[in-house]
């Protein structure tokens, strides 16, 4: 039986081999304009054959002190899986990563590698706190002058608030898919996204509402006047193969 330092040591290694050896992959879930239901962009998604739930994957490279490291592999990874670059492809990312002293190299790299990158739009987790504002700002005005776009995943959520949308002014700001769930039925949840409607509005920002499962709850969405939505209902997670 493993103590908790042998425990420790066999997380490392197989950390060590999954970013080593790219032991992971990505599916990619569909992000539709719900004004005319046209396709608008992909969510890359990782998996892990090792781990089940990707998050704890992720916390795992936290603890270990490789998150930078998982999290550049990730985008790597996932932008050379979609060949097409005309695809708008939205990609997870944390905040300590994009104001990593090595992250303006690794854009540097990407640049290199593609084309353009106005389709690229790299989304900011909300699960990870965020210890300097104006650091965080300044990593995304560099990633908007190398031509990227920013989004603020799970708002409502973690450490995102509508303060957040108004100080870094993202791109796009995701609702988190607790907004979703029964919104025909809650005047309070429908308030709620009228108000960052407003706010986004203000601020030139597009909302995504995520989450999307029920035909009333889309329905309620589109009267509210949410551009963009994503959701089992409107696509599931599946292989890079798949995308057209």
């Amino acid at each position: 039986m493993l103590d908790e330092k042998g425990m420790a040591l066999q997380d490392d290694i197989l950390l060590d081999d999954i970013i080593q050896n790219k032991r992971f992959y990505h599916v990619f879930q569909p992000i539709y304009a719900l004004k005319d239901w046209h396709l608008f962009a992909y969510e890359a998604l990782l998996r892990c054959e090792f781990v089940q739930n990707p998050e704890l994957l992720f916390q795992l490279a936290m603890k270990q002190n490789r998150l930078y490291e998982l999290d550049i592999s990730s985008v790597f990874h996932a932008l050379t899986s979609v060949r097409k670059q005309y695809i708008q492809l939205f990609i997870n990312v944390y905040p300590s990563t994009i104001v990593h002293p090595s992250f303006p190299d690794f854009l540097r790299k990407l640049k290199r590698m593609r084309s353009s990158c106005q389709s690229i739009v790299l989304e900011i987790n909300e699960s990870e706190k965020i210890s300097d504002i104006d650091l965080l700002r300044k990593a995304i005005r560099l990633l908007r002058t190398n031509g990227f776009s920013v989004a603020l995943d799970d708002l409502g959520k973690g450490e995102f608030s509508i303060q957040t949308v108004m100080e870094l002014e993202p791109d796009f700001v995701k609702l988190d898919r607790y907004y979703s769930i029964d919104l025909s039925n809650s005047i309070e949840k429908q308030n709620e996204i009228q108000m960052m409607l407003d706010v986004c509005q203000q601020k030139n920002v597009y909302l995504v509402l995520e989450g999307i499962e029920e035909p009333k709850d889309l329905a309620m969405a589109k009267k509210l006047g949410v551009p963009l939505g994503q959701g089992y209902l409107l696509g599931r997670p599946f292989p890079v193969s798949e995308i057209r």
